[in-house]
């Protein structure tokens, strides 16, 4: 994957921060961001590959008649909706 380069700029209490992060974690600042930043990309990711495979598993429950329903008025009752 290409790698873009960007300038960020932060307050110096939040950099501490991170930096002690960074250290707890054995790696640099520098590391410790990107990882981060990807990381975070990744949960945001529309949808995630988790969400993927979920849904790909209850479509073949549903296939093989495996699936069970409960009726949305039983789940109103129960969460008082």
């Amino acid at each position: 994957m290409k790698k873009i380069r960007k300038l960020i700029d932060m307050d110096a209490e939040s950099l501490q921060i991170l930096e002690a992060e960074a250290k707890k974690q054995k790696r640099s600042l520098k590391s410790y961001l990107e990882h981060t930043l990807e990381e975070t990309a990744k949960k945001l990711e529309s949808p995630s590959a988790e969400y993927k495979a979920m849904m790909d598993e209850m479509l073949a429950r549903v296939a093989d008649g495996k699936a069970e329903y409960i009726p949305i008025e039983e789940i109103e009752k129960k969460y008082g909706l």
